[in-house]
């Protein structure tokens, strides 16, 4: 049966619990990576964005907002050291149980940066460069949204990107069938339930903090708001939107 869709769920997701099964939820953070590299289609364009961006003379500080079992991270700075480009990344969870995972799992890759911190207190995360989130602002109210994109919009000197979930009928029911694969964890509940609080591109573009972020969506499901500030360089805020419209346009990069 598929719920009423025509306004975001307010509903919690079971791994958000601070009493949840730590078990579940430790698979839930495994099973995200092929959710990630299979549906979330985010590769493509955040690194049709960020790298113009990035040098190989000079860091460029990324934050990574919710940045769950760091997955994304990760790859990132896998594509940027193959590219000799500077990059280093700190990923922030508010869960201590997460820190600990993707501290075990990834504490030996070089450039990234697991921290416990409120990501909704961007102040106190600066200097950063670049924000990244995918699946974050869905799990807010529409206040801290608003604060979380106007203090973005402000501190992130080189732009940000937040990927999150188109929410449709399709969406539902596609998710519905797929995740089915996801056994023992919190993956297909909490999927289904992250879709009915996902967004339209119109509710979304409501919280642009200003007029020249970007909202764009791409097939399967996914919605993206972004900016590029304007760059006085040979890397210009033009070169480097078309560099990222045409990311939307094709398959995620490898």
């Amino acid at each position: 049966m598929i719920p009423d869709l025509s306004q975001r769920s307010r509903q919690s997701e079971e791994m958000d619990a601070r009493d949840s099964d730590p078990r579940k939820l430790f698979r839930t953070l495994d099973q995200f990576k092929s959710v990630n590299r299979l549906f979330s289609r985010v590769r493509g364009p955040l690194k049709a964005q960020l790298f113009p961006l990035l040098s190989p003379h000079q860091d460029t500080h990324l934050l990574d907002l919710g940045a769950g079992g760091c997955d994304i991270p990760v790859w990132l700075l896998t594509q940027a050291k193959k590219k000799g480009l500077r990059l280093r990344i700190t990923a922030v969870d508010s869960d201590p149980r997460v820190i600990e995972h993707a501290r075990n799992c990834h504490a030996q890759v070089k450039g990234l940066s697991i921290i416990q911190a409120d990501a909704l207190d961007l102040e106190a995360l600066a200097p950063f460069d670049f924000i990244f989130a995918n699946h974050f602002l869905h799990h807010l109210d529409d206040q801290e949204i608003k604060t979380v994109l106007h203090n973005s919009h402000q501190l992130a000197s080189k732009g940000y990107l937040f990927s999150d979930l188109k929410r449709s009928t399709f969406s539902y029911r596609a998710y519905s069938i797929i995740s089915l694969c996801y056994r023992d964890s919190f993956t297909r509940k909490d999927g289904l339930i992250s879709i009915c609080k996902g967004f339209t591109p119109q509710e979304l573009k409501h919280f642009a903090p200003a007029e020249n972020v970007q909202v764009t969506q791409k097939f399967p499901g996914r919605l993206y708001l972004s900016f590029v500030p304007q760059i006085p360089s040979s890397t210009s805020d033009e070169s480097s939107q078309t560099q990222f419209t045409e990311g939307l346009g094709n398959g995620d990069a490898p």
